[in-house]
């Protein structure tokens, strides 16, 4: 028996997906080949070789990604992950997360809502400082995710038991790209987030790049490719867009809503291609796909940054998990060990 994980794109859904990895921990669920795209490479990369810390605390502290709900009512903007691009940002960043003390506030997860407040309004006012020269020229609205190399250990990577892989689209050959664990380096993470609009493409050996799941979410072809032998697949559904659209809050929600829609059906139209042209016959397998079940109350706010909504996320996808692998015991693979 051969499974496989898919984790595909998504920001929003990245505590669902790290809350979900986290109940897989708990249970022992085993996996022969991780699949990757977009925001799912960074939730997998945690799940498989976090740096300096264990997969289930590194889940976790995605919800850290978020904005304490007292300044995200009145900015609704996730300043932590979207940072400013240019040189002159990169210089001033370089420069003040060179000094050990502020490392040290910022580095250390908050234990309480005050002391969230307090280390959201101290990276509220690096980034207020820090210079852009964002301009009508500039290939993307953000610098490229800036923290991976503290939080990821690449090196760790290439020694665990599964396959593991990430896509980017090369936009010099026009072509989706898969890279194995063996070669993946902080570059080619770089070049699987680099989503179109919010980050500029990103260069690595004389190419320029896009993040895969801007093309294909889900990369169910290069899976089956390299790995014909996998007869059970575990993908974890994406958000369901008729509740995504909707009102929109303001005119950042509306941006988000605006990304997250076609992502959604991107998904969708690749699950139902994978099950019409890859999934027939004698080359059937079993496609199990993880249900999030969010509380109806959280759907206005799923697409929030805030505190509240990546920790109600991470605890919906920890359930769904539980659920899941409760409901599926029979066809997946545990770690005896």
């Amino acid at each position: 028996m051969s499974t496989a994980l898919i984790l595909g794109g998504g920001a929003p859904n990245s505590t669902l997906m790290a809350g979900a990895l986290s109940a897989f921990i708990e249970e022992n669920v085993k996996f022969d080949v991780i699949s990757t795209s977009g925001a799912g490479a960074l939730i997998g990369l945690f799940y498989t070789a976090p740096k300096d810390s264990t997969p289930k605390e590194a889940l976790k502290n995605s919800i850290n990604f978020s904005i304490s709900d007292f300044i995200y009512d009145m900015l609704p903007v996730n300043y932590k992950v979207f940072n400013k691009p240019g040189k002159a940002a990169d210089l001033f960043r370089n420069f003040i997360y060179s000094n050990p003390l502020i490392n040290k506030i910022l580095e250390n997860s908050p234990q309480n809502d005050c002391q969230r407040f307090f280390n959201d309004i101290f990276s509220l006012f690096i980034s207020t400082l820090c210079p852009s020269d964002l301009n009508y020229f500039s290939k993307g609205l953000c610098a490229n995710v800036p923290f991976i190399e503290k939080a990821v250990d690449f090196k760790k990577l290439k020694n665990i038991k599964e396959d593991f892989y990430i896509n980017a689209y090369n936009i010099n050959k026009m072509e989706m790209e898969n890279f194995s664990k063996h070669e993946i380096t902080p570059d080619h993470f770089h070049a699987s987030f680099a989503f179109p609009f919010i980050y500029p493409p990103y260069e690595m050996n004389n190419n320029f790049y896009f993040e895969g799941a801007s093309v294909d979410a889900l990369n169910y072809k290069s899976l089956i490719n390299k790995h014909p032998e996998v007869d059970t697949i575990v993908v974890f559904d994406i958000l369901g867009t008729e509740k995504i659209i909707r009102q929109p809050k303001n005119i950042y929600d509306a941006w988000v809503v605006s990304i997250m829609v076609p992502l959604v059906e991107i998904a969708r139209d690749d699950t139902k291609i994978f099950e019409l042209k890859y999934n027939t016959g004698k080359d059937k397998r079993k496609l199990l796909k993880i249900q999030f079940n969010i509380p109806e109350s959280q759907w206005p706010y799923v697409l929030d940054w805030s505190y509240s909504n990546l920790k109600t996320l991470y605890y919906a996808g920890y359930e769904s998990g539980k659920e899941f692998v409760k409901k599926h015991k029979k066809d997946l693979n545990f770690n005896l060990n």
